[in-house]
């Protein structure tokens, strides 16, 4: 019996983790909810966001920053590609919505510095065991 409990409870949490997508297999965000830096930009950047499946979060949009300006919301499994000008620009998540969505209203941000033609990418997941919305590089 306490093998079976063990087993529950693992199985669990782990359903709570989060998942990488590789940005080649996340769906593209529908263009009705990317609203900025769409259009390539002479001399500019690429900058790809992902984010993670799972249930952890999965019935919150969350909310993508720019310089503090949103740009997407995404659903889990999505991406948005965004043509960006060279230079250093602040990427930031949140999570969106109504009932537990609004429980967690706290951005994340971190600084990313982009050179002429360079292309990043970023996930957006929830860490394990909960907490706030995070944004980090990634190379899937």
């Amino acid at each position: 019996m306490k093998l079976f409990v063990g087993a529950l409870a693992l199985t669990l949490l782990a359903g709570c983790a989060t998942s990488p997508v590789p940005s080649d297999k996340a769906r593209s965000a529908p263009s009705e909810r990317v609203s900025g830096y769409q259009k390539p930009v002479p001399g500019g950047s690429s900058l790809i966001v992902t984010r993670d499946t799972g249930f952890q979060g999965g019935g919150c949009f969350a909310t993508i920053f720019l310089n503090g300006a949103p740009v997407a919301k995404l659903d889990t499994g999505e991406k948005a590609v965004f043509q960006v000008p060279s230079g250093e620009w602040l990427l930031g998540a949140a999570l969106d919505g109504s009932a537990l969505c609004a429980a967690n209203p706290e951005r994340m941000e971190t600084s990313v510095v982009l050179k002429q033609g360079q292309q990043k990418k970023f996930r957006v997941f929830i860490p394990a065991g909960g907490g706030s919305i995070a944004v980090q590089p990634s190379s899937f």
